[in-house]
Order: C-alpha cells, then sequence, then structure tokens
C-alpha cells in the first residue's frame, strides 16, 4: 500500500501537473505563445493595410499544414528555431 502511495506522489501527480501546465500555455485570445512571437514581428505599427491578406494567408496556410514524416518534422522544428 506504501508502494501505491508513492507512485501516486511521485509519478501521477506530477504528470497531471504538467499536462495542466503545458496545455495552459495560450495568451490572450486561445493564441499560442510561439504563435504570438511569430506575429509580434509582422504586426507592428508601422503595418501597411496590403499587407493583412498576407498575413490573414500565411496563417490559413500553416494552420491547415500536417507533417507526414519524421524528417519533415525535424526540418519544420529547426525553421522553427530560426
Amino acid at each position: 500500500m506504501l508502494i501505491v502511495f508513492f507512485i501516486l506522489v511521485i509519478v501521477v501527480m506530477p504528470m497531471i501537473f504538467w499536462n495542466r501546465i503545458t496545455s495552459g500555455e495560450a495568451d490572450v485570445g486561445g493564441v499560442k505563445v510561439d504563435n504570438r512571437k511569430i506575429f509580434t514581428e509582422l504586426i507592428n505599427e508601422n503595418l501597411l493595410g496590403k499587407q493583412i491578406p498576407g498575413i490573414l494567408a500565411q496563417t490559413c496556410e500553416f494552420a491547415a499544414m500536417r507533417v507526414k514524416d519524421k524528417s519533415e518534422l525535424e526540418l519544420l522544428s529547426r525553421i522553427k528555431m530560426y
């Protein structure tokens, strides 16, 4: 019984807390923090109206993309780092 308690306290409870913390990494409006960083570079006080359709097109295209295999995932991870 004591072993079950320690497994619960050492393994299960931290996993639950970690899951709650990582699932809540969204900024105002439900936007992910990583996406917010990308778009803060694009959207600033010097934004012209003619740039808005391009930004909207990028978001739609990026949202529809899916990773097909592991090599593509690694490539996208390297691109994301830059």
